[in-house]
């Protein structure tokens, strides 16, 4: 008799503690989403339409344009991925861990920021010095977006998992 009580709660503890945690998880629902976090990559948009706008050098003009479609893009990849990682169930975060393909989606953006922004220093060299002011505007708006962006990922990474090394092992 003892061991069909034992083994009947055994049973039930194994079966009730997932629902449970995925109870937990539904009920939290997703991280606030900061306004500030895109306000970067459209201000320093604004700025490169006025260079492009003022600047009489077509190269330049089209470079500035698309890399302003280039920021466009991954502003709306990065938000996508980031609403993507706070979407995860909490109890899968604690089995497997963060979403580490949008991770490295968010990661990859970072990249992309830093590219233009190294971009945008040289187009600063060459254009006008009335230009000048607001390509490096543009520029400290995406320095300022490219580290909020690590530190969301680094906070949204940070975290135990049971199978996290697992799971990251097969993301990459």
């Amino acid at each position: 008799m003892k061991k069909i009580i034992m083994t009947s709660a055994i049973t039930f503890f194994i079966l009730a503690t997932p629902s449970v945690l995925f109870a937990q998880g539904n009920q939290q629902g997703p991280r606030e989403q900061q306004a500030a976090a895109n306000r970067g990559i459209e201000t320093a948009a604004e700025n490169l339409n006025r260079v492009t706008e003022r600047n009489n050098n077509p190269e330049i003009g089209e470079q500035v344009r698309s890399m302003v479609q280039n920021q466009e893009k991954v502003q709306t990849r990065t938000k996508t991925a980031l609403h993507q990682m706070d979407q995860r169930n909490q109890a899968v975060r604690f089995l497997i861990g963060p979403d580490y393909k949008n991770a490295g989606q968010v990661r990859s953006d970072v990249v992309s920021l830093r590219n233009d922004i190294r971009q945008l220093e040289q187009i600063k060299d060459d254009s006008l010095p009335a230009d000048a002011g607001d390509v490096q505007g543009a520029i400290d708006e995406l320095r300022i977006e490219a580290d909020e962006l690590e530190a969301q990922l680094a906070e949204r990474l940070s975290g135990f998992s049971l199978f996290g090394w697992l799971a990251k092992l097969f993301a990459n």
